[in-house]
């Protein structure tokens, strides 16, 4: 016969047993769990940095009405980062 593991306690983990004080144990899942979203932060930056490098691009043109050359930008800002937006809010259902 199998005996099932069923957390009693409410804790994923069974770190130690009932040796392991249990609010250490909280402090311990607390600080996992901060040290998670300071993970998904610092991609999250990384990502924005990217997409602020692609959005801003620009080119130069020639303008036939001023007789110069005219600096454009390649993308429209507001499209590109509500497209952005919403593949990022989409990107489970897509992959």
């Amino acid at each position: 016969m199998v005996e099932e593991l069923v957390c009693d306690d409410g804790m994923l983990l069974r770190w130690g047993g009932e040796q392991t004080v249990r609010p250490l144990r909280i402090i311990i899942y607390l600080l996992l769990l901060g040290w998670c979203f300071m993970g998904v932060a610092i991609i999250a930056d990384v990502f924005m940095v990217a997409i602020e490098k692609i959005t801003s691009k620009k080119s130069r043109i020639w303008s036939e009405e001023k007789h110069r050359f005219v600096t454009v930008t390649v993308w429209n800002a507001t499209v590109a980062n509500l497209t952005l937006m919403a593949l990022g809010s989409s990107a489970p259902e897509i992959l």
